[in-house]
């Protein structure tokens, strides 16, 4: 995943920072308009307690053909990392096809893996990487995990299934190759995410 383009400036999809909110900082302006939004939805604010990474082999990025002026293309940026769920990521999308018409796949990509990192976030996950055909996911330390249902849930997927036990566990997972390439990480991936916050807690 290229760094510029799913992190974005100043590692956008991660811990930023940005001089375009000068006063307080981007990453404080965030979390203040998120920790907001939570309490007007009567949400937790543990999601402030731990940060999420994602690093996956995608190409996730917006390309100048597509939207060739900087600025814009900034902005979209640091809102697209804002995304927090599947409202927002619908949204954005509407918005950049009136836009800018249909998004190209990287673009889409971008979108998926934002919605993918706030996904990860809510079950409990401080990393979701790719190296080759495995994908590895990280629980944060204080991550309500179930011991009891760990051994069912990775029954379901056989042998592409391991879960390690620590300070920092986690659940690789061996994606299917066709041809000698993986397909499909992004969906995939939110599928897993999606089945271990329904069933491991």
């Amino acid at each position: 995943m290229r760094d510029l383009e799913i992190r974005g400036a100043g590692n956008l999809l991660g811990k930023a920072q940005s001089g375009h909110m000068a006063e307080v900082g981007y990453d404080l302006y965030c979390k203040l308009l998120n920790q907001s939004v939570m309490r007007l939805k009567g949400e937790s604010e543990i999601r402030d307690e731990f940060e999420t990474a994602i690093d996956l082999n995608i190409d996730a990025f917006l390309p100048d053909y597509y939207i060739p002026n900087e600025a814009q293309k900034l902005d979209l940026y640091k809102r697209i990392a804002s995304i927090t769920g599947e409202d927002d990521y619908e949204d954005m999308l509407d918005e950049l096809m009136d836009r800018y018409g249909e998004p190209p796949a990287n673009v889409q990509n971008l979108l998926k893996a934002a919605l993918i990192k706030s996904m990860a976030h809510d079950a409990f996950l401080t990393e979701l990487t790719q190296k080759g055909a495995e994908l590895r996911f990280t629980f944060w330390a204080k991550a309500p995990i179930n011991v009891d249902k760990v051994g069912p849930f990775m029954g379901k997927y056989k042998r592409r299934m391991r879960f390690v036990a620590g300070a920092d566990s986690y659940f690789t997972y061996a994606l299917p190759v066709t041809g000698g390439v993986v397909t499909d990480v992004l969906s995939q991936a939110g599928e897993l995410i999606a089945a271990m916050k329904e069933e491991l807690f």
